[in-house]
């Protein structure tokens, strides 16, 4: 029934053709930098961002996405000192999301035109194997903000202690703001 709503809505609004300017086309990628900086007063091999966890101040996300194709996204992290955290890693889509509120998810203020939830399960890096979680927001001018998560955010390791992440055990968080860029 909800999928019903969403295909007529989409009709009556004319927001379908709206998501789809979102698509990247295999020469564009969306790409922005960690939120999240270091403070000059942080005790050396901690992370004082009150947000970001696991990953590098200078971590920039790069996403390949489809908003009207399941499953047709990827995220991929670079300028990481222990190498990525993410290689092409897949948005899978959660299909029970299509019959439960969690599906309409937003936030507050106007500037999301919709939001997404993903599971995404790495093969490489210091997540692999294991399941993760990608909120992608859509932003209005443009822009996509993707949420990242990977435990529960307390087990905090320093980004440059590449012991600490090949374990296997480091939580992740990041929000990135990202805009269309050519590859």
């Amino acid at each position: 029934m909800l999928r019903v709503s969403i295909v007529l809505s989409c009709l009556l609004t004319g927001a379908c053709s709206e998501l789809g300017e979102f698509a990247t086309d295999g020469e564009t990628v969306y790409r922005g930098r960690v939120v999240g900086t270091d403070s000059p007063e942080c005790d050396p091999g901690t992370s004082c961002s009150f947000i970001r966890r696991g990953f590098a101040v200078d971590t920039q996300i790069e996403l390949e996405l489809d908003p009207e194709v399941t499953n047709s996204g990827r995220i991929t992290t670079t300028g990481e000192p222990c190498g990525p955290t993410l290689e092409g890693a897949v948005l899978q889509s959660i299909p029970a999301l299509d019959h439960d509120q969690l599906g309409e998810l937003d936030f507050p203020g106007e500037a999301r035109l919709r939001n997404y939830m993903f599971v995404v399960r790495p093969t490489t890096g210091p997540l692999a194997g294991r399941d993760a979680m990608a909120v992608v927001s859509l932003i209005r001018g443009g822009g996509i903000e993707v949420r990242f998560i990977a435990g529960s955010s307390q087990n905090d390791c320093d980004p440059n202690d590449c012991a600490a992440l090949a374990s296997g055990m480091c939580d992740f968080f990041g929000v990135f703001r990202t805009r269309r860029e050519r590859r």
